[in-house]
């Protein structure tokens, strides 16, 4: 069994955020109550690492109109267990300005932050060295899944996303909504040569796509060079994407080189925390669960995803 740690956190780690981020890693000084977003828990507020780094880090990506706090239940469980995860919080693209929330600039922009997001943690005086940078994971929700399967090389393909929609506007709403256009295709061509988005870090080892979104533009080719072991969660009934062109799309691009894993009871927000009453009576759509209690799912993706980190880092589990 591996050894357990506290739950360390601080937030907004450098004096001049380009976005504020949040981190949890090994601690050793006992956790007290903390309240992230209104939902209780407890970790070690700036209190110092473990002594006995580096650790491995999980970069981690919300969903859309998220905050990085969104999977903080799962951020504490890791760093309880050895692992530092980090989470920016997306411009743009969050609970307080979603002015840009999926359209294709936040495609092209969501992984520019991560890689920026982990560069400054490579260069903190004080966190770099408790990095292990042969073990750099990904790890996203929703649009943050679509996030981390780029960094990790998806080749984003606009004129796939454009073309389905043009077919499926009226019955899919949430992904066409800002489809597109021609003038966004040819911005991509004279910025790219093509209508991808190309977004790759090498530093990556290996990703986690929480009910990925997008998986409209993914392609036979797009996918050709991910070649970083995956794993893929995925909600029993997605209510907010359609299974056929999403997680069933990317099981079926990916068959044999990626593990998918199906939750039992949860829908597409069941990986959000669990509800308090505000947002049971303001937010009600993101209480929604499919026969499971929240934190029974919780307890899950847990184990699901602290099993699959282990065996990539002890390099049972190997990409192609």
């Amino acid at each position: 069994m591996s050894k357990l740690y506290c739950a360390g956190f601080r937030d907004r780690l450098f004096d001049k955020d380009p976005f504020p981020l949040a981190i949890w890693y090994p601690a050793n000084v006992p956790e007290k109550p903390v309240r992230h977003m209104g939902v209780a828990s407890s970790a070690a507020r700036n209190a110092p690492f473990a002594g006995d780094g580096p650790f491995p880090i999980v970069m981690f990506s919300h969903g859309s109109e998220g905050h990085r706090f969104n999977q903080f239940w799962l951020a504490e469980y890791l760093a309880r267990r050895g692992y530092i995860v980090a989470a920016p919080q997306h411009a743009g693209d969050n609970y307080l300005d979603a002015s840009d929330a999926r359209q294709l600039t936040i495609i092209e922009r969501r992984p520019r932050e991560m890689r920026l997001a982990l560069d400054l943690l490579l260069d903190h005086s004080e966190i770099a060295d408790q990095i292990d940078q042969d073990k750099i994971y990904a790890l996203g929700h929703s649009a943050g899944g679509a996030t981390v399967l780029k960094m990790a090389g998806w080749d984003f393909d606009a004129q796939a996303w454009q073309s389905y929609c043009a077919v499926n506007a009226d019955t899919d709403k949430v992904i066409c909504q800002f489809s597109p256009s021609d003038d966004h295709i040819d911005r991509l061509h004279q910025t790219y040569g093509g209508p991808v988005i190309s977004e790759r870090d090498d530093r990556i080892a290996a990703i986690i796509a929480i009910t990925p979104a997008f998986g409209v533009a993914a392609t036979d080719e797009g996918l050709g060079n991910v070649d970083v072991p995956m794993l893929f969660v995925e909600a029993d009934t997605d209510e907010i994407l359609h299974d056929h062109v999403n997680a069933a799309h990317f099981r079926k691009l990916l068959h044999g080189r990626a593990k998918f894993v199906r939750i039992k009871g949860a829908g597409h927000y069941s990986f959000l925390p669990k509800c308090t009453p505000y947002i049971a009576e303001n937010f009600g759509y993101l209480c929604r669960d499919f026969g499971q209690e929240r934190d029974v799912i919780h307890r899950t993706v847990e184990q699901v995803i602290h099993r699959f980190l282990d065996r990539v880092k002890t390099g049972e589990i190997q990409g192609r």
